[in-house]
């Protein structure tokens, strides 16, 4: 049963507090925005393009919009977290030529770095800017929403001086299986080509049975699940600089339309076409 604690959104910009007793699951998925997402407690592994990270209350977890994702829960322990999703629309007016502040974000390699530590949360003072978003966000006077706005790119520089300046460890407590990483980095380059279980088998010298068992582990998805959901992203893009539907579809690897279209629609919500002419 979810409880909502405190939701707030403008344009561009969505955060809540929530807590969930008893949590469930949740399934792969992916944003069109960035998430911020800072976990208070619960007993759960966050899963980010193949990396396994165990969180621990105050600890931050930051994805882009390429990056897959889910959480999978070790217990039925209450679960509380507080998240935000933005565009980088919303903090568009204070990027200059010499500063990116969503340099980090974007760029890091899918999967890395995803985490900081709670330690570190509370070193840069991401934690108290967080707090001055949620008191703003509850005030009804005028100067309110640009209070959150400042008090968010306060927040944004201070995650990316952490990134620039801390490599945390990628899966604590998590053993890693490297050769996934092979598999995950092929898949990524190969959207476009025929990828089965039999092809994997034979390329990495590993049983299928076996291998979906290790990249169930390592990275909480089906192998073709995984390929799914890259091949609709790679598609998003695609769309986006005006490919035709049909041409998309035979890009991203979808041997016939119609099991692109049912792919498409599930993980979007949308169908190509309408998303093209959007």
């Amino acid at each position: 049963m979810d409880k909502q604690i405190l939701q707030y959104s403008s344009s561009n910009f969505f955060m809540s507090h929530m807590v969930s007793d008893p949590p469930y699951d949740v399934a792969t998925h992916i944003h069109d925005c960035y998430e911020l997402f800072y976990f208070i407690s619960g007993d759960l592994t966050y899963y980010i393009e193949g990396q396994a990270y165990k969180l621990y209350p105050n600890d931050l977890i930051i994805t882009n919009s390429k990056e897959l994702h889910r959480i999978v829960f070790n217990s039925a322990s209450r679960y509380e977290r507080k998240y935000i999703h933005f565009h980088p629309e919303y903090i568009s007016s204070y990027q200059t030529d010499e500063y990116n502040i969503l340099s980090y974000i974007e760029k890091r390699k899918l999967g890395y770095f995803n985490r900081i530590p709670a330690e570190k949360v509370f070193e840069s003072g991401i934690n108290e800017l967080w707090n001055k978003i949620d008191k703003a966000s509850i005030e009804s006077s005028p100067e309110s929403p640009i209070m959150l706005k400042t008090f968010f790119v306060q927040m944004l520089i201070a995650i990316n001086k952490n990134l620039s300046n801390y490599n945390p460890p990628l899966s604590e407590g998590h053993r890693y299986d490297q050769k996934i990483n092979t598999i995950l980095d092929f898949i990524n380059k190969n959207l476009d080509e025929k990828i089965t279980l039999d092809l994997l088998e034979h390329r990495f010298y590993v049983s299928k049975y076996y291998l979906c068992h290790i990249f169930k582990t390592n990275t909480g998805f089906t192998v073709m699940e995984y390929v799914t959901y890259k091949r609709i992203m790679r598609a998003l893009e695609l769309l986006m600089f005006g490919h035709a539907a049909l041409d998309t579809a035979h890009r991203v690897g979808f041997r016939d339309y119609s099991t692109f279209y049912k792919a498409f629609k599930k993980i979007t919500g949308t169908s190509p076409n309408q998303y093209f002419r959007k």
